[in-house]
């Protein structure tokens, strides 16, 4: 059950979080859930705007700042390479459709 994240303009695919990938990353979305009331998860679609995108990369910088990122390096890894992503996208003003499985 990978999430697959596409362009919201015109559908092009531009990267997924496999199960593992989505496992590690999971506490941001569900913090995200908190704050904004969107869920990000396998089992439904959702749209994120740019300022969602900044509302996740906000999120991880809080996560980054008050975590040993040591205790579990692939989850780190993952959460980094995912916020990378959205501040690449974010940047370009791109908004996202994420599609569940």
């Amino acid at each position: 059950m990978a999430l697959d994240f596409h362009r919201l303009d015109n559908n092009e695919y531009l990267f997924e979080l496999d199960d593992s990938q989505y496992a590690n990353v999971e506490i941001i979305f569900i913090e995200f859930k908190k704050q904004t009331g969107i869920y990000i998860d396998p089992y439904r679609d959702a749209k994120l705007s740019v300022t969602h995108q900044k509302t996740i990369i906000q999120i991880i910088d809080a996560y980054i700042n008050k975590q040993n990122l040591n205790i579990n390096k692939q989850q780190a890894m993952d959460i980094i390479g995912f916020n990378a992503l959205i501040k690449y996208f974010s940047k370009k003003g791109i908004e996202l459709k994420v599609l569940g499985d």
